[in-house]
């Protein structure tokens, strides 16, 4: 524990992926929350404040809510920003050695499956972004609950810069129909898109075995692509409000859109997608 956390109790050791990581608690009431916020934090300590802060203002979804922060090999002063909201928040906080986006995800959700069994959503948020509104939490988990859904996806905001931008990547019925999500993956493929798919806006029930793809880039959308064409009856999609303002992050998003690993993985995601929509034409 660090002497920033050293606030923090009620530990426990829990196995994830074969790993035993300890991890402790703002009070022991976090451990029990329904709806866990899993923050995956790496060198964020700027923007992982504003990403609580956004979190403490929701309205509070039914069953409690709970904070999941999970460190992958930072080097700033991130659990000094955790220890600030130690009093209004029920944090649950561990570090790891996970080395990717997709692998400190999947972290996240096999921490919650083993060591809060009480939760039935965990909502992802990443530590740059924050909830569009006060609601966006617990309107998800409240659809997702009143549909009987196994995953909810939200739409969101866009910040570029610290300015927030008109244009938005709304989430909409159309994301149920399949010929509608392989038009949005071809433009990604071929590097057209106005947006892509609104990956970074989902819930999903613990213990239900989804996980994200060791991609090299694009890892969630692989994940939501497959919610959508291959599982799209056992969820449901968040049309109001926006889930959350979604950072840009600038000149690292405008690199890896001109990297060849970026360009691939959604060309592989493309044609991944043509696969699996082609035995339910077939069926038609």
């Amino acid at each position: 524990m660090t002497p920033e956390l050293a606030g923090f109790g009620h530990a426990r050791a829990v196995s994830v992926s074969g790993a035993l990581v300890v991890a402790v608690a703002s009070e022991p009431h976090a451990w029990d929350s329904e709806v866990v916020v899993a923050v995956n934090v790496h060198d964020q300590a700027g923007p992982l404040a504003r990403c609580l802060e956004s979190i403490a203002k929701q309205e509070r979804p039914a069953g409690g809510l709970g904070i999941l922060v999970i460190d992958d090999g930072s080097s700033d002063d991130w659990a000094v920003t955790v220890g600030r909201f130690r009093q209004r928040l029920p944090l649950v906080v561990c570090r790891m050695q996970c080395g990717s986006p997709s692998r400190a995800r999947n972290a996240a959700l096999s921490f919650v499956d083993e060591a809060m069994r009480n939760a039935r959503w965990v909502a992802r948020l990443d530590a740059d972004d924050c909830f569009s509104t006060v609601q966006s939490l617990a309107a998800a988990c409240e659809l997702g609950d009143r549909r009987d859904a196994h995953w909810v996806l939200g739409g969101n905001r866009l910040v570029q810069d610290g300015r927030l931008l008109e244009r938005m990547n709304p989430a909409t019925d159309a994301l149920l129909q399949p010929d509608h999500v392989l038009s949005v993956l071809r433009s990604m493929a071929e590097g057209t898109a106005g947006n892509e798919l609104p990956s970074c806006n989902l819930l999903l029930r613990p213990r239900a075995g989804w996980r994200y793809p060791e991609a090299g880039s694009a890892e969630d959308h692989w994940l939501v692509a497959d919610l959508l064409l291959n599982h799209a009856l056992s969820g449901a999609v968040l049309k109001d409000p926006l889930y959350c303002d979604y950072n840009l992050r600038g000149d690292v998003t405008a690199a890896n859109r001109r990297s060849e690993r970026y360009i691939a993985s959604r060309q592989a995601l493309f044609a991944q997608a043509q696969a699996w929509v082609a035995p339910q034409g077939d069926a038609r």
